[in-house]
């Protein structure tokens, strides 16, 4: 194992932690479009959708893994993404 690896894993929880807010940082940035969509001013969809279906990949990824610190923001992902992409046809 290489230095950086060894520094990597001893630092795993607080590196999984500071992804993990980032993460939900970056999907939360959906509320916007979500706005947006509900006042009609876009019909923004496809990202969106194409967060949810990382966010339904990501999440079977980390419960089989027991990942909590993927598994978190990515059952975020799903359900903004999903709910804003709904908004973009209403």
């Amino acid at each position: 194992m290489s230095n950086l690896q060894e520094k990597l894993k001893a630092n795993e929880k607080l590196i999984g932690s500071i992804a993990s807010i980032l993460a939900i940082i970056m999907f939360f940035s959906l509320i916007e479009v979500f706005i947006s969509n509900l006042n009609g001013s876009s019909k923004i969809f496809i990202q969106p959708i194409a967060t949810a279906i990382n966010g339904i990949f990501w999440s079977m990824y980390a419960y089989g893994r027991k990942d909590y610190f993927l598994l978190i923001p990515n059952l975020l992902a799903l359900v903004i993404g999903s709910v804003t992409a709904i908004a973009a046809f209403l």
